[in-house]
């Protein structure tokens, strides 16, 4: 229980009590809604582990990959550009 303490009122025991319910609550959403989550997600749609690469990328292979990608999303960019100027 809450002890008097010189100069601190009742209402700081209220407002604390107020502040564990409202976490309490979020807690309980919280849970509530992930719960949700797990009965959408079927274990079925986890990716195989067994199939994935052995082999991992180095940095400098990662950084090729990832620079291929910006490249082919650029120029994906110009192609849908000329696209629409083709339409008008």
């Amino acid at each position: 229980m809450l002890e008097a303490v010189p100069g601190q009122t009742r209402a700081v025991g209220n407002v604390s009590a107020g502040r564990r319910i409202a976490h309490l609550v979020l807690g309980a959403w919280a849970a509530a809604a992930l719960s949700g989550c797990s009965e959408t997600m079927s274990l079925a749609q986890l990716p195989d582990v067994t199939k994935l690469p052995q082999k991992l990328l180095s940095k400098d292979e990662q950084q090729g990959k990832v620079n291929e990608m910006i490249a082919k999303g650029q120029s994906h960019q110009t192609e849908a550009a000329k696209e629409i100027e083709k339409s008008r």
